[in-house]
């Protein structure tokens, strides 16, 4: 059964405000299947080669490009943050590792003569 433009756009949209939702809650564990998921749902729009004007009458309906901005930059705001607190990790680690050998060196002086 195929699927009218608009409904296929319904889902695309609910989709991406899913992955909204789930990057404001930090659930990164599901966000692959959604991304995979509003693939699939593109890929179907794709497939069946609707009219380009239909499309984008409903694209602006539906306010999509404005929801898909936000996506994209919430996520790009969550992989700086996750950056930067992996980078925060790397240095602390660092510091721990250079410290805990501080006291496992030779000590030469020790010894009396």
């Amino acid at each position: 059964m195929i699927r009218t433009v608009e409904e296929i756009l319904v889902d695309y949209k609910k989709c991406t405000e899913y992955i909204i939702e789930l990057l404001k809650k930090e659930e990164f564990d599901f966000l692959k299947d959604e991304m995979e998921k509003r693939q699939c749902i593109l890929n179907e729009l794709i497939s069946y080669k609707y009219n380009k004007a239909e499309v984008k009458k409903f694209y602006r309906k539906f306010d999509i490009n404005d929801i898909e901005s936000k996506a994209e930059r919430l996520m790009k705001n969550k992989a700086l943050l996750i950056k930067k607190k992996l980078k925060n990790i790397s240095v602390n680690k660092t510091a721990s590792s250079a410290y805990g050998n501080i006291g496992s060196s030779a000590k030469i002086f020790s010894k009396k003569i």
